[in-house]
């Protein structure tokens, strides 16, 4: 199966950390005006203490995991909202990880599926599901924030 590329976005393909990271990476870009790069030193950043998920089904099936840190979360939040991230609520912010779950969900989908892309997503959720040894996974740098990305995949049965 070729890899994704930018070149042909619509061609199906593997999911590997730097195409997961460019996925959120354009995601935030594109939604929020959220600036993030991979980081090599996750230990630097925030603990991750808030969670969410979003599942999706067809040829594969899995599930894309947000774990952010709180402040990350209310900064999303906040960009979307056009406001100051200390007017955010917890529950705004944890409703701003969940649209960006369902956004990432569906680039991971389109990056699997390419043009034939059989696939449904589930509503966003928070919480995150248990460690998976094969999952792809990422940790970006959101200005200063924590954003981890777990994507578990499988084909289908």
């Amino acid at each position: 199966m070729p890899s994704f590329n930018e070149s042909n976005s619509t061609t199906s393909g593997s999911l590997n950390e730097d195409t997961l990271a460019r996925l959120v990476t354009d995601a935030l870009e594109r939604t929020a005006f959220v600036m993030a790069d991979p980081c090599d030193d996750p230990d630097r950043l925030p603990p991750a203490d808030t969670f969410a998920q979003i599942d999706f089904r067809g040829p594969e099936s899995g599930a894309v995991d947000l774990r952010a840190s709180r402040a990350f979360a209310r900064n999303l939040a906040a960009s979307l909202l056009g406001t100051d991230a200390s007017e955010i609520t917890d529950a705004q912010a944890e409703e701003a990880l969940r649209e960006l779950a369902n956004i990432v969900g569906g680039s991971v989908i389109t990056a699997l599926g390419g043009d034939d892309c059989r696939f449904s997503l589930g509503l966003p959720a928070l919480g995150n599901h248990p460690p998976d040894a094969n999952a792809t996974c990422c940790t970006l740098d959101a200005e200063g924030e924590r954003l981890e990305i777990v994507c578990t995949h499988r084909r289908a049965a």
